[in-house]
This record gives C-alpha cells, structure tokens and sequence, in this order.
C-alpha cells in the first residue's frame, strides 16, 4: 500500500508526449529543449524555482544579486543526452543511468557558471594533456 504513495522519484525522473523530467528538470521531449519555440515549451522559470533553496544556501546574496541571471540565463539542452533505460524510465545516453548525478545535476551546472568554473573534464584533461607535452 505504501507503494502507490510514493511517486516522489517518479516525478523528478520521468518522460511523456510533452516534456521529459531528468533530475526535476524539464525539457521538451521531442527536442530536448529547456526553451523550445517549436513546441512551445518555456521550463526555465519553473527549473529555477527547484534550485532556488540551494543557491541561497550555497552563494552570498552578493554572488546572487550579481552574478545570478535567473530566468533570463542560458536554456539548458539535453538533445541527444538521453533515453529511455530500464523500465521506461529516462536516463543518460553516457552511463544508461536515471538521476544521473554526473550528466543531470542541474545545481552543480547553476552554480559552476555563477561561479565561472565553466572547466569541462575534458577540458581539464585536454589541459593535462598539453601540459606534459610542453615538458617534452
């Protein structure tokens, strides 16, 4: 019976004809857009209002006032980033995995671009890479 109550995960992780949910994030499921004119799909407003506790948590109201572009920052995209894994439920297309904490943490990505920590891990291993080449 406690089973039919808990819907939670379900709701942060799940797909329909209108709008995917990958880690309470929505996009349009056709193109994977966060802001989608094609559709017409608009989630940002409603994204940043699920990370809104963390940020104020996390960041001065200094870094907030300055630096936070609320609903008017950069749309997410996760065209060609996910599928449908196990029971139907989506998840990345890198790890097959739903509630990917790597590919979906929308409040790591939030808060790296306020912060600029725009480094990628490829970027950071290309900068790894080059680095010991010089020292040839």
């Amino acid at each position: 019976m406690d089973t039919q109550f808990n819907h939670e995960n379900d709701l942060q992780n799940c797909v329909d004809a209108d709008y995917v949910t990958l880690n309470g994030f929505s996009f349009c499921t056709r193109h994977g857009l966060e802001v989608c004119e094609k559709c017409p799909i608009d989630s940002i407003s409603d994204n940043n209002s699920k990370i809104e506790e963390m940020l104020t948590e996390k960041l001065s109201e200094e870094e907030i006032e300055k630096k936070w572009k609320g609903d008017s920052r950069s749309p997410f995209s996760v065209t060609k980033q996910w599928t449908r894994v196990g029971s139907g439920k989506p998840g990345c297309l890198e790890h097959k995995t739903v509630a990917c904490p790597e590919c979906f943490n929308w409040g790591d990505k939030i808060l790296s671009d306020i912060q600029g920590k725009k480094k990628t891990k490829r970027a950071a291993r290309k900068g790894k890479d080059k680095s010991n080449t010089r020292l040839e």
